[in-house]
Formats: C-alpha cells, sequence, structure tokens
C-alpha cells in the first residue's frame, strides 16, 4: 500500500545528481551530520561509507524529514557534497590574497574568477557565498579527498 503522504512517495526522478546539488538548509545538516557520525562510529574505512552505514543514514533521513530517496540519491550527494569540499580547499591554497577569513568568503575580481573557473568549474559555487557547514564538511572529506584537482 502506497504512503498516504504525498511528499513520503519516491518519485525516481528527484534522486539525480542535479536534485543533490540542490539539497541545503537543514536537510543538508542533517544529512552531513548523520554521515560524521557514521564515520566515526562505524569501522568504515577508506573513501567511504558502507552499505549498512548507508541504509542507517537513509532510514533516519526518511524518518527525520518522511522523504523517501533512493540509495543512489544519497551517493550522488556525497559526491557532489566531496567535489565541493575539495574545491573549496583548492580555492584556498590559490587565492590566499583574497579570501576573507572573518567571513569565510572570497573577494576576487571577476577576471580572476574567470580564470579560476577556467581551471577548476566547481569553484564558482563559491562566487556567492562560502562553503556551507565548513567544519562538518572538513571533518568528513579531509581525508577522502584527492590531494589536486582532476
Amino acid at each position: 500500500m502506497p504512503p498516504k503522504n504525498k511528499k513520503a512517495r519516491q518519485d525516481p526522478s528527484q534522486d539525480t545528481p542535479r536534485h543533490a546539488k540542490q539539497l541545503n538548509g537543514e536537510m543538508l545538516y542533517t544529512y552531513l551530520a548523520l554521515c560524521k557520525r557514521e564515520l566515526d562510529t562505524s569501522k568504515d574505512v577508506g573513501s567511504g561509507l558502507s552499505k549498512a552505514s548507508w541504509a542507517k543514514i537513509r532510514e533516519e533521513y526518511k524518518a527525520k524529514f518522511n522523504i523517501t530517496r533512493e540509495p543512489k540519491y544519497f551517493s550522488n550527494v556525497w559526491f557532489y557534497q566531496k567535489a565541493k569540499y575539495n574545491a573549496w580547499t583548492w580555492l584556498l591554497r590559490r587565492t590566499e590574497n583574497g579570501f576573507n577569513a572573518e567571513t569565510r568568503t572570497f573577494h576576487l575580481p571577476p577576471e580572476e574568477w574567470d580564470a579560476l573557473i577556467k581551471i577548476n568549474e566547481n569553484v564558482s559555487t563559491f562566487m556567492k557565498g562560502g562553503l556551507l557547514h565548513e567544519d562538518l564538511m572538513e571533518s568528513i572529506f579531509a581525508n577522502r579527498v584527492a590531494t589536486e584537482h582532476v
């Protein structure tokens, strides 16, 4: 029997990488906090989480927001957030003078942004703001990202 709440019904079209990029606010914070907890409490090693950890995250996310997502959605969010963190650290290493440590944002001239975006298109997201949940992202991805841009 399908769920009575229309929001709880699974729409596979909502599990695309494009939709993973739209996750923000409380939902993003919850997702990251659940991932961090699983990384801290599980014996998962390497670059990601085990199937059991993903299942726990999926169930708790569903319980909190009454939204069912396929496992692929959470994988898409993981890889998108990892790419954002990698772009953030890449940008930090290259723009020391343009970074405002107080506001945690970059203030660069348009021509410098254009040059950086040609090298790494993922940095364009930081033209308008900083990295959401920077401390949480660092605790999750700092030891799980490539050291150079691919």
